[in-house]
């Protein structure tokens, strides 16, 4: 009986555990003049902390109400060539922390590596060469270095999608699904062509917002960064089709990670002090459970 007890009692401590995970990054919005539906940008940098990729782990509070909302994905963009040069619409942009571009002569090749200070959502790259007036090149997307030789003495040769580099308009590089990259690489398959002149790439995230209804005069908090939350179910999807497709905006404010000072009260979960108090327990039973079992073994050869 008292295994059985003890089996129980860490199956419910490890339960405990699990559920005072907390949101890692929170931001204020700004406050409303009236009351009302507005949107909020998801921005590269929101998304970026998010814990699940389908952005399942996104919360409203005001104090420790959940606030419903509708998660809205702009449609796709169109291309407009203009006298200037390529717009993309309805997309915004993300920053990106270095470019690099290297020389594979033995395989004719080129291979750019582009880098993230984050692990931001990408859904475009556009290239900006300079030099050549006409080209058109095979090329594709990989995220994992195509130099690095893997298992059986092979290139990696993982590519999330093929493209063709042409002059005959501007090369941009569509990705799909729900992509999160803190380095891509672009191979460039040169044959025997003078490798092009990159001067820049430019990342765009897709346009995401979030639909809610705010009061004035209160305090709202959006949180994120919580591991095995699922997409939350509100009564508010039933109405998309009835909420103005013009709508003011509202700003997050202040989006930070949260420290041990700054812990998240939202319902269903416990305070971090309570969650190392339940830890401690769980070491006791562990050694505990421990000295119990060599106990028994013990009677049980003395019996013997």
């Amino acid at each position: 009986m008292k295994f059985k007890f003890f089996v129980y009692a860490l199956i419910l401590l490890n339960w405990t555990v699990a559920s005072a995970q907390s949101f890692k990054w929170s931001g204020s919005l700004d406050q409303v003049s009236a009351n009302g539906f507005y949107k909020i940008a998801l921005t590269p940098e929101i998304v970026s902390k998010t814990a699940n990729k389908d952005l399942s782990d996104i919360r409203i509070f005001e104090k420790q109400k959940e606030i419903a909302y509708l998660l809205r994905q702009l449609p796709d963009s169109i291309y407009l060539q203009d006298t200037t040069a390529l717009k993309l619409l309805d997309y915004t942009s993300v920053p990106v922390s270095s470019v690099t571009t290297a020389e594979d002569k033995e395989n004719k090749r080129t291979i750019v590596s582009i880098t993230f200070k984050a692990h931001y959502q990408i859904d475009k790259l556009k290239l900006n060469l300079e030099g050549f007036q006409y080209y058109r090149r095979t090329a594709w997307i990989s995220e994992k270095n195509p130099q690095i030789k893997q298992k059986r003495r092979n290139y990696s040769e993982d590519k999330l999608t093929n493209i063709i580099i042409s002059s005959e308009k501007h090369p941009v590089i569509d990705l799909y699904g729900e992509n999160r990259y803190k380095q891509l690489f672009l191979v460039i398959e040169n044959e025997d062509s003078s490798p092009l002149l990159i001067k820049n790439i430019e990342a765009y995230q897709k346009n995401m917002e979030l639909i809610t209804y705010l009061e004035k005069d209160k305090q709202y908090v959006i949180k994120t960064g919580q591991q095995n939350l699922e997409l939350p179910r509100y009564d508010l999807s039933y109405f998309k089709d009835s909420i103005s497709k013009t709508i003011p905006a509202v700003t997050v404010l202040n989006f930070k990670k949260n420290t041990n000072e700054s812990l998240d009260k939202g319902p269903n979960f416990i305070k971090k002090s309570w969650m190392w108090g339940v830890i401690v327990l769980l070491i006791v039973f562990i050694g505990y459970l421990s000295y119990y079992m060599v106990r028994e073994m013990q009677s049980k050869k003395q019996a013997n």
